[in-house]
């Protein structure tokens, strides 16, 4: 049997407000800890982009808890990526997008490959083996068309 290994990076986008951006980072369950990168802008300005070598689970699900203050492992088990990407929908300004890429494999039994794309006002998920398969039956002129990517 083999491992599941993957990575996870964004592209660099500019955040309303540092301190929020890295709160949320923090409270973030990953694979070996999300990473923030900065790239200084021409105009001064800075920046922003996360990454880990695996995947991101999301923010710790605490039912009626709103609140992003640390608690132990005892306190939760499941983790919600969509409110992962929610909570960073508060922090983009309206002319930019976070794009987290993940691409993953388990040995060659099968690849992975998608992005979220994030708007302040929109979140949505592509997955690169259904956008595939979905051109090939647009090429074909076989809306029907299906084939077997993985073993």
């Amino acid at each position: 049997m083999a491992d599941y290994n993957g990575k996870t990076r964004t592209n660099y986008f500019s955040v309303t407000d540092v301190e929020r951006f890295k709160t949320i980072i923090a409270s973030c369950s990953a694979e070996y800890g999300l990473k923030i990168g900065e790239e200084k802008q021409a105009n001064g300005s800075i920046k922003y982009c996360f990454y880990c070598d695996g995947v991101i689970h999301g923010l710790p699900d605490r039912n009626e808890n709103e609140n992003m203050e640390s608690c132990g492992d005892d306190d939760y088990a499941e983790y919600d990526y969509d409110a992962f990407c929610l909570k960073l929908q508060e922090i983009l300004p309206n002319n930019d997008a976070i794009i987290i890429t993940h691409i993953g494999s388990e040995k060659m039994c099968y690849l992975l490959g998608g992005c979220a794309v994030i708007t302040q006002n929109k979140y949505e998920y592509i997955d690169l083996t259904h956008e595939a398969v979905k051109l090939a039956a647009t090429m074909l002129k076989n809306p029907e068309f299906t084939t077997q990517m993985d073993y």
